[in-house]
Protein backbone atom coordinates (compact mmCIF):
# COMPACT_ATOMS: atom_id res chain seq x y z
CA UNK A 1 0.00 0.00 0.00
CA UNK A 2 1.44 3.10 -0.99
CA UNK A 3 -0.32 5.67 1.82
CA UNK A 4 -2.97 5.74 4.63
CA UNK A 5 -4.06 9.19 3.56
CA UNK A 6 -7.84 7.07 3.16
CA UNK A 7 -7.14 5.83 6.39
CA UNK A 8 -10.66 5.10 7.65
CA UNK A 9 -12.72 5.96 4.82
CA UNK A 10 -15.56 3.69 2.68
CA UNK A 11 -15.78 3.91 -0.81
CA UNK A 12 -18.20 2.61 -2.46
CA UNK A 13 -17.43 2.37 -6.29
CA UNK A 14 -19.75 1.29 -9.22
CA UNK A 15 -18.73 -0.52 -12.49
CA UNK A 16 -15.62 -1.90 -10.27
CA UNK A 17 -15.62 -4.94 -12.40
CA UNK A 18 -13.19 -3.51 -15.07
CA UNK A 19 -11.97 -0.41 -17.16
CA UNK A 20 -12.00 3.35 -14.96
CA UNK A 21 -13.61 2.07 -12.15
CA UNK A 22 -11.39 -0.71 -11.22
CA UNK A 23 -8.38 1.38 -11.88
CA UNK A 24 -10.36 3.53 -9.32
CA UNK A 25 -11.17 1.15 -6.49
CA UNK A 26 -7.81 -0.10 -6.91
CA UNK A 27 -6.23 3.67 -5.95
CA UNK A 28 -8.05 4.17 -3.44
CA UNK A 29 -7.78 0.76 -1.72
CA UNK A 30 -4.14 1.54 -2.68
CA UNK A 31 -4.30 4.36 -0.21
CA UNK A 32 -6.18 3.49 2.54
CA UNK A 33 -9.96 2.65 1.88
CA UNK A 34 -11.76 0.18 2.59
CA UNK A 35 -13.75 -0.31 -1.01
CA UNK A 36 -16.89 -1.85 -1.55
CA UNK A 37 -16.91 -2.81 -5.31
CA UNK A 38 -20.36 -2.73 -6.65
CA UNK A 39 -20.76 -4.11 -9.91
CA UNK A 40 -23.53 -6.19 -11.91
CA UNK A 41 -20.76 -9.00 -12.75
CA UNK A 42 -19.93 -10.64 -9.97
CA UNK A 43 -16.97 -13.32 -11.80
CA UNK A 44 -15.32 -9.76 -12.91
CA UNK A 45 -16.11 -8.10 -9.95
CA UNK A 46 -14.81 -10.75 -7.11
CA UNK A 47 -11.55 -10.68 -9.33
CA UNK A 48 -11.16 -7.11 -8.80
CA UNK A 49 -11.56 -7.53 -5.24
CA UNK A 50 -9.01 -10.59 -5.30
CA UNK A 51 -6.38 -7.72 -6.96
CA UNK A 52 -7.12 -5.55 -4.27
CA UNK A 53 -6.39 -7.47 -1.12
CA UNK A 54 -3.40 -9.04 -2.92
CA UNK A 55 -1.39 -5.87 -2.82
CA UNK A 56 -2.54 -5.20 0.69
CA UNK A 57 -5.90 -3.39 0.67
CA UNK A 58 -9.37 -3.95 1.73
CA UNK A 59 -12.32 -4.79 -0.13
CA UNK A 60 -15.41 -6.54 -0.74
CA UNK A 61 -17.62 -7.41 -3.23
CA UNK A 62 -21.41 -6.10 -3.76
CA UNK A 63 -23.75 -7.10 -5.97
CA UNK A 64 -25.45 -3.73 -7.81
CA UNK A 65 -27.33 -3.24 -10.78
CA UNK A 66 -27.67 0.40 -11.10
CA UNK A 67 -30.66 0.14 -13.39
CA UNK A 68 -32.52 -1.24 -10.75
CA UNK A 69 -33.66 0.73 -7.88
CA UNK A 70 -34.51 -1.70 -5.56
CA UNK A 71 -30.81 -3.54 -6.36
CA UNK A 72 -29.10 0.46 -5.78
CA UNK A 73 -31.17 0.51 -2.34
CA UNK A 74 -30.03 -3.48 -0.91
CA UNK A 75 -26.49 -2.55 -2.22
CA UNK A 76 -26.43 0.46 -0.19
CA UNK A 77 -27.86 -0.65 2.82
CA UNK A 78 -25.78 -3.90 3.08
CA UNK A 79 -22.31 -1.57 2.43
CA UNK A 80 -23.72 0.73 5.56
CA UNK A 81 -24.93 -2.30 7.51
CA UNK A 82 -21.46 -3.90 7.25
CA UNK A 83 -19.10 -1.34 7.84
CA UNK A 84 -21.27 1.27 9.51
CA UNK A 85 -20.32 4.15 7.31
CA UNK A 86 -20.52 5.70 3.80
CA UNK A 87 -17.68 8.35 3.28
CA UNK A 88 -16.98 7.78 -0.65
CA UNK A 89 -18.70 7.15 -3.58
CA UNK A 90 -17.78 7.46 -7.07
CA UNK A 91 -20.33 6.67 -9.87
CA UNK A 92 -18.60 5.03 -12.58
CA UNK A 93 -20.57 2.07 -13.75
CA UNK A 94 -21.89 3.06 -17.86
CA UNK A 95 -22.44 1.23 -20.74
CA UNK A 96 -22.37 2.15 -24.73
CA UNK A 97 -24.20 1.37 -27.70
CA UNK A 98 -21.94 2.87 -30.78
CA UNK A 99 -25.12 4.07 -33.04
CA UNK A 100 -25.61 7.43 -34.44
CA UNK A 101 -28.89 9.56 -34.60
CA UNK A 102 -30.28 8.07 -37.56
CA UNK A 103 -30.10 4.28 -36.13
CA UNK A 104 -30.43 5.22 -32.70
CA UNK A 105 -33.75 3.27 -31.52
CA UNK A 106 -36.23 4.35 -28.31
CA UNK A 107 -35.22 0.81 -26.42
CA UNK A 108 -30.93 1.55 -27.06
CA UNK A 109 -31.86 5.38 -26.13
CA UNK A 110 -33.64 4.47 -23.22
CA UNK A 111 -30.92 1.42 -21.91
CA UNK A 112 -27.84 4.19 -22.23
CA UNK A 113 -29.67 6.81 -20.36
CA UNK A 114 -31.08 4.41 -17.54
CA UNK A 115 -27.51 3.20 -16.73
CA UNK A 116 -25.26 6.10 -17.18
CA UNK A 117 -27.57 8.60 -16.24
CA UNK A 118 -30.41 7.51 -13.79
CA UNK A 119 -28.30 5.17 -12.01
CA UNK A 120 -25.80 7.95 -11.29
CA UNK A 121 -29.31 9.09 -9.92
CA UNK A 122 -30.08 6.36 -8.02
CA UNK A 123 -26.94 6.23 -6.33
CA UNK A 124 -27.03 9.57 -5.45
CA UNK A 125 -30.46 9.28 -3.82
CA UNK A 126 -29.83 6.39 -1.44
CA UNK A 127 -26.19 6.91 -0.65
CA UNK A 128 -27.44 10.89 0.97
CA UNK A 129 -29.18 9.21 3.88
CA UNK A 130 -25.88 7.52 5.25
CA UNK A 131 -23.48 9.92 4.26
CA UNK A 132 -25.24 12.52 5.80
CA UNK A 133 -24.28 11.02 8.85
CA UNK A 134 -20.36 11.98 8.53
CA UNK A 135 -20.23 13.51 5.76
CA UNK A 136 -18.33 12.53 2.46
CA UNK A 137 -17.39 12.95 -1.18
CA UNK A 138 -18.90 11.91 -4.25
CA UNK A 139 -17.00 11.89 -7.80
CA UNK A 140 -19.05 11.15 -11.02
CA UNK A 141 -17.53 9.90 -14.08
CA UNK A 142 -18.62 11.70 -17.03
CA UNK A 143 -17.11 12.30 -20.28
CA UNK A 144 -15.17 15.40 -22.88
CA UNK A 145 -18.17 13.79 -24.76
CA UNK A 146 -20.50 15.41 -22.23
CA UNK A 147 -19.13 18.65 -22.75
CA UNK A 148 -17.56 18.75 -26.65
CA UNK A 149 -21.05 16.66 -28.25
CA UNK A 150 -18.49 14.15 -29.88
CA UNK A 151 -20.32 11.57 -31.52
CA UNK A 152 -18.15 8.66 -31.58
CA UNK A 153 -20.67 7.11 -28.69
CA UNK A 154 -23.82 8.20 -30.29
CA UNK A 155 -26.55 10.58 -28.92
CA UNK A 156 -27.47 8.78 -26.21
CA UNK A 157 -24.10 8.44 -24.33
CA UNK A 158 -23.28 12.07 -25.31
CA UNK A 159 -26.76 13.50 -23.68
CA UNK A 160 -26.22 10.76 -20.31
CA UNK A 161 -22.85 12.32 -19.68
CA UNK A 162 -23.92 15.99 -20.41
CA UNK A 163 -26.67 15.20 -18.01
CA UNK A 164 -24.23 13.86 -15.47
CA UNK A 165 -22.72 16.89 -15.48
CA UNK A 166 -25.66 18.62 -14.85
CA UNK A 167 -26.69 16.55 -12.12
CA UNK A 168 -23.17 16.66 -10.66
CA UNK A 169 -23.76 20.40 -10.10
CA UNK A 170 -27.02 20.13 -8.80
CA UNK A 171 -26.28 17.93 -6.12
CA UNK A 172 -23.24 19.98 -5.11
CA UNK A 173 -25.53 22.61 -4.01
CA UNK A 174 -28.06 20.05 -2.75
CA UNK A 175 -25.46 18.43 -0.63
CA UNK A 176 -22.83 21.22 0.63
CA UNK A 177 -24.79 21.48 3.84
CA UNK A 178 -24.58 17.74 4.98
CA UNK A 179 -20.76 18.22 4.30
CA UNK A 180 -20.65 16.45 1.22
CA UNK A 181 -18.81 17.56 -1.92
CA UNK A 182 -19.54 16.01 -5.44
CA UNK A 183 -17.21 17.05 -8.36
CA UNK A 184 -17.01 14.78 -11.47
CA UNK A 185 -14.09 14.05 -13.44
CA UNK A 186 -14.49 13.65 -17.66
CA UNK A 187 -12.18 11.78 -19.22
CA UNK A 188 -10.98 11.63 -22.83
CA UNK A 189 -10.83 8.62 -24.87
CA UNK A 190 -9.10 5.82 -22.63
CA UNK A 191 -7.56 2.21 -23.17
CA UNK A 192 -10.25 0.70 -21.76
CA UNK A 193 -12.76 -2.51 -22.56
CA UNK A 194 -15.85 -0.10 -23.60
CA UNK A 195 -13.51 2.44 -26.12
CA UNK A 196 -12.60 -1.06 -27.53
CA UNK A 197 -16.34 -2.22 -27.94
CA UNK A 198 -16.63 1.05 -30.53
CA UNK A 199 -14.19 -0.64 -32.79
CA UNK A 200 -11.77 1.88 -32.25
CA UNK A 201 -9.09 1.08 -35.38
CA UNK A 202 -5.36 1.47 -34.73
CA UNK A 203 -5.78 4.01 -37.39
CA UNK A 204 -8.35 5.66 -35.62
CA UNK A 205 -6.31 5.29 -32.36
CA UNK A 206 -3.34 6.98 -34.29
CA UNK A 207 -5.80 10.33 -35.08
CA UNK A 208 -6.81 10.07 -31.38
CA UNK A 209 -3.51 10.27 -30.35
CA UNK A 210 -2.69 12.99 -32.64
CA UNK A 211 -5.43 15.18 -31.34
CA UNK A 212 -3.53 14.86 -27.74
CA UNK A 213 -0.86 17.55 -27.08
CA UNK A 214 0.76 14.72 -24.17
CA UNK A 215 0.80 12.11 -27.51
CA UNK A 216 -0.76 9.66 -26.07
CA UNK A 217 -4.10 7.69 -25.38
CA UNK A 218 -5.70 7.86 -21.73
CA UNK A 219 -4.97 4.88 -18.99
CA UNK A 220 -7.47 4.09 -16.49
CA UNK A 221 -4.47 5.03 -14.08
CA UNK A 222 -4.91 8.83 -15.13
CA UNK A 223 -8.28 9.14 -14.32
CA UNK A 224 -8.17 7.02 -10.98
CA UNK A 225 -5.33 10.31 -10.03
CA UNK A 226 -8.02 12.67 -10.54
CA UNK A 227 -10.34 11.15 -8.87
CA UNK A 228 -7.81 10.77 -5.95
CA UNK A 229 -7.36 14.29 -6.02
CA UNK A 230 -11.38 15.03 -5.58
CA UNK A 231 -11.85 12.36 -2.34
CA UNK A 232 -8.86 13.54 -0.49
CA UNK A 233 -8.22 16.74 1.80
CA UNK A 234 -5.84 18.61 -0.58
CA UNK A 235 -9.36 19.45 -2.44
CA UNK A 236 -11.76 20.16 0.59
CA UNK A 237 -12.94 23.51 -0.78
CA UNK A 238 -13.41 21.84 -4.22
CA UNK A 239 -17.17 21.32 -4.92
CA UNK A 240 -19.25 21.33 -8.34
CA UNK A 241 -16.75 21.71 -10.62
CA UNK A 242 -15.83 18.78 -13.42
CA UNK A 243 -11.96 18.07 -14.19
CA UNK A 244 -11.07 17.18 -18.02
CA UNK A 245 -8.38 14.32 -18.25
CA UNK A 246 -7.75 14.63 -21.49
CA UNK A 247 -3.81 15.05 -21.87
CA UNK A 248 -4.53 18.54 -22.93
CA UNK A 249 -6.23 17.98 -26.19
CA UNK A 250 -8.71 21.38 -25.30
CA UNK A 251 -7.08 23.67 -24.63
CA UNK A 252 -7.00 24.52 -27.82
CA UNK A 253 -9.90 26.21 -29.88
CA UNK A 254 -9.58 23.80 -32.79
Amino acid sequence: MRSERLKGDVAVVTGAASGIDRAVALELAAHGALVACADIDDDANAHTVKEIQEAGGEAFAVHMDISDSPSVKRAFREVFDRTGKITILVNGAAVARFSQLPECSDEEWDFVMNINLSGAFRCLREVHPYMKLTGGRIVNISSTSGKSGGSWAGPHYVASKAGLIGLTKYAAGYFVSDGIRVNAVCPGVTETPLTDQGAHTDTTKAQQVGNVPMGRIAQPSDTAGAVMFLVCDESAYVTGISVDVTGGRYMYNN
